[in-house]
């Protein structure tokens, strides 16, 4: 293995703190009871107050703490559930909270430098700007605070978005211009959803809904002929004038906005050489300024990584093994066979948004499936699409709809795709998002395979995958689990869907489990987990719970109850998407990409992992692994990371691994959609729809 560090640093100077706990009322509200003290106390006393790790934390330590609980008493009035704060400081926080404070403290006076020294590696092309941005974040790594520096790049459009559109009057028409696109108004950053008209339309309304004099004025004084644009920000959405917002271009957009591709590319996919240079630039502020040491490091920090060593054979029909290799595995899959079949006979719906018919395309598909396989395809309907639009593709999904296909084939053209793991085709993306909803299995065939027959292999174990049949499976099962699940909650104010897709411990797709309820005081309910696990399956087993992103509290105490109730362990692994801080490898070549697999452990329940690899020299982006203890034990980070990473190699047929285990893929676009109000129709079944 190479040598690896991580974008994350100790942090060896520390301030001297006191801390004190507050009574409240009821503890769901102590977080913005908490806030609003510190507020008040600002006013109050000089230094620093802030609400961290449930708690004031002030560097104010001479502090006569009978002082703070005279001021508690007075605030009482004016806090409604409060009670009071404590008189006993506490002189330690946890680390990371340690390191939040240093963030918020000596790190923010250094923050000017800091950006001063990534500013110079920002740049301009024809009708952008690439804009550089540093973001610290607060770690723990074993019992020591530590923080981590990432860069974020965004390529930015010179127009605002009315600037874009201003030309176009029709509503119907800015919408397909702009449905899709990525924005931001220089804080946060979010897809446009919808156009919702222009300010002449909606004055009223938007008047009525301002929460501050600057917002109705605001409002008041914006032109008729200003456009109300619709954005969706993880799973929020809000309104925004289109002048507020520049487009961010992303990686298959450039043409679109006549950007340069090439340079484009060099400046926003950055190689791992590139990154760390800029990393470097603003942790030597923070050094210089005696805050860090070094970046952890696979020499200084042995055991703090982590490489797949770990066997990884497949199992095909009857029970021949092979090891997993991404580029033998259809080979491996044609000489071997299907695990299991499901089904023989798979009706097809076509939409082809080519400019040629692909009738050979599936004469050649049906004759290597009757020279190799036992199951075959019909083609029931082909839906063409002559002019790419989100309107155009919705209604070729709604028209083969109705022909109750098994399966969706779905042909781009090759100057949608991208190389970059963070970015994918839109259009590919909007077709997903329209069949996933109808619980309708899609795979997307670019023009370049057409032509490429060792690309035949692959497609048909896609097929097999996502219609239900197993093309392999794990040879060797996750030993701590009898079950490896998916579990998505998605909220909608009193309603509840939850989301299971159950698999058994060797990969073997079992079934999805859908229940939609309405629970009036929002709260996950205890009789929620016995409809999704019941008791004559799940008694006494081991299962492993994959969650797209961080467990409510509500879902933690559902399935400790449940698990105590029918004697089964839960072993909860939240997969965090963003914001995990980078690894890179180190050897002869410099600085490069760290190998599938690469990991850094923060601790026994935390840790970062490289799942997927961009197929040129690119940074990749970890994922965010971390164990939560529900009844006895947290899994173990090594177990959580192999399940992780043995799960992505049952998305069947894929080019290259996904980011994300098959467990948790597509659940944000999924739980988005059905935020929006919608409903699966099927609450059971055996496809897995969502790959």
């Amino acid at each position: 293995m190479s040598d690896l560090f991580i974008e994350v640093f100790p942090i060896i100077s520390t301030p001297s703190i006191a801390a004190y706990t507050i009574e409240v009322q009821s503890p769901e509200l102590s977080d913005s009871i908490g806030k609003r003290i510190i507020q008040a106390l600002r006013r109050i006393y000089p230094g620093i107050w802030l609400w961290l790790d449930n708690r004031i934390v002030t560097d104010q330590v001479d502090l006569n703490p009978l002082e703070l609980v005279i001021a508690g008493d007075t605030l009482k009035a004016d806090i409604p559930g409060l009670q009071g704060i404590n008189m006993e400081a506490e002189h330690d926080l946890s680390p990371e909270a340690t390191a939040e404070l240093m963030i918020r403290t000596r790190f923010k006076k250094e923050q000017d430098s800091m950006q001063q020294a990534l500013n110079r590696f920002n740049e301009r092309i024809r009708q952008a700007r690439v804009e550089r941005e540093h973001k610290l974040q607060a770690w723990t790594v074993g019992d020591q605070p530590a923080l981590s520096i990432s860069i974020a790049s965004r390529l930015i459009y010179h127009q605002t978005v009315q600037q874009f559109i201003q030309e176009e009057t029709d509503v119907a028409a800015v919408n397909d211009r702009l449905s899709g696109l990525w924005v931001t108004d220089g804080v946060i950053r979010g897809e446009i959803m919808k156009v919702t008209g222009q300010m002449k339309a909606h004055r009223a309304r938007l008047l009525n809904l301002a929460q501050n004099d600057d917002q109705h004025t605001l409002v008041l004084n914006t032109p008729d002929q200003e456009w109300i644009i619709q954005v969706r920000f993880g799973r929020e959405e809000a309104e925004f004038l289109a002048s507020t917002l520049h487009l961010i271009v992303r990686m298959q957009q450039l043409a679109t906005f006549n950007v340069d591709a090439r340079q484009a590319t060099q400046m926003l996919q950055m190689q791992p050489k590139t990154r760390a240079l800029q990393v470097r630039a603003v942790s030597d502020i923070a050094k210089n300024a005696g805050l860090i040491d070094s970046a952890y490091n696979s020499r200084s920090a042995p055991d703090r990584f982590a490489s797949a060593d770990f066997e990884m054979n497949i199992r095909f029909a009857d029970n021949r093994v092979r090891p997993f290799k991404t580029e033998n595995v259809a080979t491996d899959f044609l000489k071997c066979g299907t695990y299991q079949l499901k089904k023989e006979h798979l009706r097809v719906c076509v939409v082809n948004t080519l400019q040629f018919k692909i009738e050979d395309f599936i004469e050649a598909l049906q004759r290597q499936l009757k020279k190799y396989f036992t199951f075959e395809i019909e083609v029931v309907r082909e839906r063409r699409v002559r002019v790419l639009s989100p309107s155009n593709l919705e209604s070729a999904v709604r028209l083969v709809e109705k022909d109750d296909p098994d399966i969706i084939l779905a042909f781009f053209p090759d100057e949608n795709e991208s190389g970059e793991d963070e970015d994918s085709d839109a259009n590919a993306n909007l077709l997903k998002s329209l069949t996933l909803g109808r619980a309708l299995p899609t795979h997307v065939i670019h023009e370049k395979t057409l032509n490429d027959p060792e690309a035949m292999p692959s497609i048909i174990m896609s097929i097999l995958g996502k219609t239900g049949s197993a093309p392999f499976v794990l040879t060797e099962p996750v030993e701590a689990a009898d079950y490896v699940v998916g579990l998505d909650i998605v909220r909608q104010k009193t309603r509840l869907i939850a989301i299971a897709r159950i698999y058994r411990a060797d990969g073997e797709f079992l079934r999805y489990v859908v229940r939609d309820l309405v629970q009036e005081d929002g709260k996950l309910p205890y009789v929620l987990m016995r409809d999704l696990f019941p008791q004559r399956e799940f008694s006494g087993k081991r299962i492993v719970i994959h969650h797209d992103g961080k467990l409510a509290a509500d879902l933690i105490a559902a399935l400790s109850g449940w698990g105590a109730a029918i004697k089964a362990i839960f072993y909860p692994v939240e997969i965090i998407r963003f914001g995990a801080p980078r690894l890179y490898a180190t050897g002869e070549r410099g600085v490069t990409q760290p190998e599938w697999g690469s990991a850094f452990r923060f601790s026994d329940t935390e840790a970062v992992v490289i799942s997927s690899l961009p197929l040129a020299d690119i940074t990749p982006q970890p994922l965010h692994i971390r164990t939560i203890k529900v009844n006895d034990e947290a899994l173990p980070i090594d177990e959580a990371l192999r399940g992780v990473l043995v799960w992505t190699l049952l998305a069947y047929g894929a080019e290259r691994l996904p980011k994300f285990p098959v467990t948790v893929i597509n659940t944000d676009q999924l739980s988005y959609w059905l935020q929006k109000g919608n409903q699966l129709t099927i609450t059971e079944g055996d496809v897995p729809f969502w790959l």
